[in-house]
């Protein structure tokens, strides 16, 4: 499934291509996910623990680095943020995706709240990071910390010693 929706977009995402990725039979992946949306979500969530399980690898000491585990810098985080994106994109029409989408990213913003940024700073932060996400996907991988230096460390910087 984050094949399909890395690499061929939301339009290319259906049972049958799913199943055709996994190997698998299209009544297999039809009893599990019954819709479109139902694929989507179960691909962000994936997604999202394996940029958590990332995280916690890492181990960033900054909240620029956390940042950085967040941003398309490299084919894995790019794989993420394709999936982020066609969750974003079908969230806009569909009403259970898009509450949830809410909820996920209320959560974020307090995450950031509780590093000691303050509420509208993390509002800010975090549009930065869904639009630079968005700009990084139409860049070549190589020009992408380029982009990240001139618009988010900036800002981050600015916050104090958080950064």
């Amino acid at each position: 499934m984050l094949t399909v929706l890395a690499e061929q977009g939301v339009g290319a995402l259906s049972v049958r291509s799913v199943a055709a990725a996994a190997a698998v039979s299209p009544a297999q992946v039809q009893y599990y996910y019954r819709t479109k949306s139902e694929l989507v979500r179960a691909g962000f969530e994936y997604a999202g623990e394996q940029f958590l399980a990332d995280v916690v690898a890492a181990q960033p000491a900054t909240l620029m680095g956390f940042v950085q585990q967040w941003l398309p810098l490299d084919d894995r985080r790019e794989r993420r943020a394709r999936v982020w994106l066609a969750y974003a994109a079908l969230s806009a029409g569909d009403a259970a995706l898009a509450a949830a989408s809410a909820q996920l990213d209320e959560e974020l913003r307090r995450w950031f709240i509780d590093q000691n940024l303050s509420s509208h700073a993390a509002s800010q932060l975090f549009a930065m990071i869904d639009g630079v996400t968005m700009q990084c996907l139409m860049l070549l991988q190589s020009e992408r910390r380029s982009l990240v230096e001139r618009t988010i460390v900036p800002f981050v910087s600015g916050l104090g010693s958080n950064s």
